[in-house]
């Protein structure tokens, strides 16, 4: 694999200590009891969407409140440990990275400022462009075009179902991020555990 497109929450950054407490923090403003941990698995099987629709709860003010409480939040999230590593190792062995994010693309520059990390990448597209949202694979369409990325050479990394079913529907190759061994039955062409594991993907 030579173009390496990464997810952000929960592969390149263990951003979920922030966000499970701010959508919690949503469902109690909106008087629904749910258990941590299933709305966790929601989240990570398939999205905040989800999240808001299983509560029958308005998406738009849904990401609205989860935005507020997030930002409340004054902790910075952490890239995952040996993941810098694996961004440089990556570039080195001339491999090109690029970010698709449901996050805003200048929030995600700049907590990869914050480590360093924001010259791994030569685009970042984030909700502001206005694709469709993962699993539908219309930003994935939109990089490949735009930088003549040969399918066959092409990875998405994510670590979650979207990631993997938007890089099956691009027709390019998926690779599920399980460094928490929660989810099964992912259909990816590869799963990594660790960063490090990554990079393996270079001699695919």
């Amino acid at each position: 694999m030579k173009f390496f497109i990464w997810d952000f929450d929960g592969t390149l950054y263990d951003t979920y200590p922030m966000i499970l407490p701010a959508v919690m923090k949503v469902l109690a403003k909106n008087h629904v009891e749910a258990p941590e941990r299933d709305v966790y698995r929601m989240l990570k099987e398939f999205s905040s969407k989800k999240v808001a629709a299983t509560y029958d709860l308005d998406f738009a003010a849904f990401t609205e409140d989860l935005h507020t409480f997030e930002n409340a939040d004054q902790r910075e999230p952490l890239p995952f440990e040996g993941m810098a590593e694996t961004l440089a190792e990556i570039q080195a062995q001339g491999g090109r990275q690029f970010i698709m994010t449901h996050r805003m693309a200048d929030d995600t520059k700049r907590l990869l400022a914050l480590h360093g990390l924001e010259g791994y990448f030569e685009e970042i597209v984030g909700p502001e462009r206005n694709f469709a949202r993962k699993p539908d694979p219309e930003a994935i369409n939109y990089l490949v075009d735009k930088y003549q990325m040969p399918k066959d050479q092409t990875v998405m990394i994510g670590d979650r179902f979207m990631d993997v079913l938007a890089g099956n529907a691009a027709g390019i190759a998926s690779c599920f991020f399980d460094n928490e061994q929660l989810l099964n039955d992912v259909p990816a062409d590869f799963v990594c555990r660790s960063p490090k594991e990554i990079l393996t993907l270079l001699e695919k």
